[in-house]
């Protein structure tokens, strides 16, 4: 009876555990309403359906998206650029772009973009969690973080900020919804930088399968039809 006991709490233990690695949670930034989202959505679920592997995706603020998955309560992260892992190191890269993003600077006035130095003169306004601008912006004139990126615009569109920093397609779209017409992306873009997944620790042995099953999604056609869907739509 004793080792029938054990048996059937191991035979739980494992399944549980089995269980367990056939369903991931990752945390997003992005905007659900954006086509730029709901492409790389659609990849990563192809992808992780190809390892039979059942993907949940939760939008939340780009910094607590961060910690919650580098602290383990979720999965992984995307869409974010290199070196993310510097600041929350349970993050690893999987090293496969999914995304590409023109990071431009967003202003009703006409300014001369020269990297990110060119910047430092102005109030300048970025989302809270954006590693590239807490890294590069520590000493500007004058800089303000906001929550999201639809505040981001509102404080530019009320000439509370000189510079906004975000994603060109997605600061489009936003300024769209918001019929903003008088704010610009400027060029040239301060940086154009591939965007990656992110995993936490505990799930380093996926990510060579990872890496080959975006790949083949790449090279088998089913990445340019999800991007010609999602943008159609």
């Amino acid at each position: 009876m004793k080792f029938f006991n054990i048996f059937i709490v191991l035979f739980f233990v494992l399944s549980s555990s089995v269980m367990a690695q056939t369903t991931l949670t990752f945390t997003t930034a992005d905007d659900q309403n954006h086509a730029r989202a709901n492409a790389v959505n659609e990849m990563l679920t192809e992808c992780f359906k190809r390892m039979k592997i059942e993907l949940n995706i939760i939008p939340m603020p780009s910094k607590r998206s961060l910690k919650n998955a580098n602290d383990g309560i979720e999965d992984g992260n995307f869409v974010r650029t290199d070196g993310i892992t510097k600041a929350y190191p349970n993050l690893i890269k999987v090293p496969e772009p999914i995304s590409v993003n023109r990071i431009v600077a967003f202003s009703k006035n006409i300014i001369k973009i020269n990297g990110w130095e060119s910047l430092l003169k102005y109030h300048v306004a970025y989302v809270n969690g954006w590693r590239n601008c807490e890294r590069e912006l520590k000493n500007p004139k004058a800089k303000t973080i906001v929550r999201n990126e639809e505040l981001l615009f509102t404080l530019l569109e009320k000439e509370r900020a000189e510079v906004g920093i975000f994603g060109q397609s997605t600061g489009m779209e936003v300024l769209n919804k918001l019929d903003f017409f008088d704010i610009k992306a400027l060029e040239p873009p301060i940086v154009v930088s591939d965007l990656f997944l992110y995993i936490h620790k505990k799930h380093e042995r996926l990510i060579p399968e990872i890496v080959n099953n975006l790949k083949m999604i790449k090279n088998d056609g089913t990445y340019k039809k999800l991007i010609d869907k999602t943008f159609q739509e």
